[in-house]
């Protein structure tokens, strides 16, 4: 019996085994999604400033335009001061050339902005290249060392898997039945004892309970959550 029971513990812990790798493995896919996101977001936010910097060139070559079109404007108005017949056509006219005049101060404003936000851009976009670079880079190597890693996972839970089939096709049938039982209920059909507690529900063990569980003559089972129990000397 002792050899059934150290059996037991051997398939348990492979048990352990492949359920903890499927549980790394699933998270694979969510942690290489993060890190692709990353990378799209770092490569987004520097195209951005890329197309900030064409945006501001469209735009200023805009608002050269509407400084030209309003400079005709004003000479044509200038032009129409000496054929008016009214003070009042006479002061409507100088009101829309002052209007234009303020107009294109205005624009000539924004077009300054315009250039110190392009320089400045152009002086940062440099440094922010190579920080981009360097976090793709440092992504892209966390990506592969997650694709390996879950190639090897996937390897060391197939060699588990082998292990515990032929592990566990040495048992009797009525073990591996109680075993898989137990394993549906409990998610852990076996659990070492060390003292008088049981390791998967912490209930208290009888004294005789546990001098039982130390002879290792005979399978025993938690009376509060039926596990296997199987006691190893600490």
């Amino acid at each position: 019996m002792e050899d059934v029971l150290d059996l037991l513990l051997t398939i348990q812990r492979l048990d352990d085994e492949i359920k903890e790798t499927r549980q790394e493995i699933e998270k694979i896919p969510n942690k290489l999604t993060t890190l692709e996101k990353e990378i799209k977001d770092a490569n987004i936010s520097l195209q951005e400033k890329n197309d900030r910097i064409k945006e501001i060139k469209k735009i200023y070559k805009i608002k050269e335009g509407d400084i030209a079109e309003n400079e005709t404007k004003i000479i044509k108005l200038n032009s129409q001061t000496f054929s008016v017949k009214t003070n009042e056509e006479y002061r409507a006219i100088l009101a829309e050339v002052e209007y234009l005049k303020k107009e294109n101060k205005r624009i000539e404003d924004e077009m300054i902005n315009l250039l110190e936000e392009e320089e400045k851009l152009k002086v940062t976009i440099g440094k922010f290249e190579t920080e981009t670079k360097i976090v793709i880079e440092k992504k892209m190597t966390e990506i592969n060392n997650l694709q390996k890693l879950n190639e090897e996972l996937i390897e060391r839970k197939r060699q588990d898997e082998i292990s515990f089939e032929n592990d566990f096709n040495k048992l009797a049938d009525d073990v591996k039945e109680a075993y898989q039982r137990i394993d549906n209920v409990r998610d852990k059909a076996v659990c070492v004892i060390t003292d008088n507690t049981c390791t998967g529900c912490y209930a208290n063990l009888t004294h005789q309970f546990l001098n039982e569980l130390k002879n290792r003559n005979k399978i025993l089972l938690c009376g509060n959550c039926g596990r296997i129990l199987i006691y190893v000397e600490k």
